[in-house]
């Protein structure tokens, strides 16, 4: 029996689809016949010749929109991009950021950046709006901001100019909110809760005092939770965290005159720590000492001066890092630099590389070619001069006190 032509041409699984090549294989013909093949294997057809696939709204929507966890393209261009380009980003595409975006395209202009090149950018209208923008994100959360990404959202504002905070306590209040809420066990991550202290210990509401005075009750809840068992927490944080997590501690414990009090009798500027702030700066020196050598020079420097500001001194704690901060010296700002020395100088412990000792004494013999000296004699076949006798089996070294 004879097949008609419809029999002839329509694929017996017309269920898969028709084939539709994407665009880089239109002008690709090795592309494209790749992506024929596996079409055909798949049980999908050429469709005829002027026939206009028509894609569903909901097929459209879900192939445009990236999985869950997976990042979108604009998400990942201004991840990679430099804050020049990410400026330039912002401005073309800038109004359709979802809150992610916006957050991770701050962060870009945050992260890669100097200050000078931060405030220029802040110039720029459509920088400011976003700005503005993620500053909205932290007075009214959005339905679905995570902790890790208001931290985030927080930490790159401070990165700015004061302007973009506006009001610092109104702006920052429901991020302090947000980590108390949290529950400790699960709720948060011992980085992101330090981020978020570090951001309210820079913020500064007045001259030498902080958004994190005002959120004392959520530094002692955060400093219980690191050190329970025995610091086992500490262990997680990052190098630069650990040193932020001390500063912000330094910062949150400056005593606050009361009511009545006199500047004598109220120690304006002392910091009082309690008992479980003492124990994370124990469990911090530990690790500082040990971690010392792959430490960067800032954050070292940066110990010492916050040792000098809350009163602690740690005599082997600084003679610790000592060597590492005059390795680094020249890596280090001045300002960095003269805040270190100021803290050794507090304590009375010196600052200066370590002693390299000297030789004793040596027997001159010939050939040292210490004047006056005999010339070598010659000897037959290949040349042999005397060589200097020491008197020790090895060099006596004694150090410089």
């Amino acid at each position: 029996m004879k097949r008609s032509a419809d029999q002839a041409f329509t694929p017996a699984v017309p269920a898969s689809g028709v084939f539709k090549p994407s665009a880089n294989a239109v002008l690709d013909p090795k592309a494209y016949f790749a992506q024929f093949q596996q079409a055909a294997l798949a049980g999908q057809y050429l469709a005829p010749p002027g026939t206009v696939a028509i894609t569903p709204p909901a097929a459209a929507a879900a192939s445009t929109a990236p999985a869950p966890g997976e990042k979108s393209e604009v998400h990942l261009q201004v991840e990679a991009a430099s804050a020049v380009k990410c400026a330039g980003i912002i401005r073309d595409r800038g109004s359709n950021f979802t809150t992610v975006v916006a957050i991770e395209a701050l962060a870009t202009l945050a992260t890669k950046s100097s200050y000078k090149l931060r405030e220029e950018l802040l110039g720029q209208a459509h920088v400011k709006k976003l700005c503005d923008r993620v500053r909205g994100f932290l007075v009214e959360p959005p339905p679905g901001l995570t902790l890790d990404l208001a931290s985030k959202a927080g930490w790159s504002l401070t990165r700015f100019p004061e302007e973009v905070l506006g009001d610092k306590a109104a702006t920052l209040a429901p991020l302090a909110k947000m980590l108390g809420a949290a529950n400790p066990g699960t709720g948060w991550h011992v980085n992101t809760a330090s981020k978020v202290l570090g951001v309210l210990a820079k913020a500064e509401v007045s001259q030498g005092n902080s958004c994190i005075m005002q959120h004392t009750a959520l530094v002692s809840l955060v400093i219980k939770e690191l050190v329970r068992d025995r610091g086992l927490k500490i262990k997680h944080l990052s190098q630069e965290e650990l040193v932020n997590m001390l500063g912000s501690l330094a910062k949150a414990r400056i005593h606050v005159p009361r009511k009545g009090e006199t500047k004598k009798d109220s120690c304006l500027g002392t910091v009082r720590m309690e008992a479980n702030d003492e124990l994370y700066f124990d469990y911090a020196t530990k690790r500082i000492i040990e971690e010392v050598n792959t430490m960067d020079g800032r954050l070292v420097a940066e110990v010492a001066h916050i040792h000098a500001q809350a009163g602690i001194r740690n005599e082997a704690l600084f003679k610790a890092i000592c060597p590492r901060i005059m390795a680094k010296q020249k890596e280090l700002d001045v300002k960095t630099m003269g805040r270190c020395i100021k803290a050794y100088a507090r304590f009375m412990i010196p600052l200066r590389e370590e002693s390299q000792g000297f030789r004793t004494m040596a027997v001159v013999a010939k050939g040292d070619f210490i004047r006056p000296s005999d010339k070598p004699k010659k000897i037959g076949g290949p040349k042999k001069y005397d060589q200097p006798v020491p008197l020790y089996e090895k060099t006596q070294v004694h150090g410089r006190g």
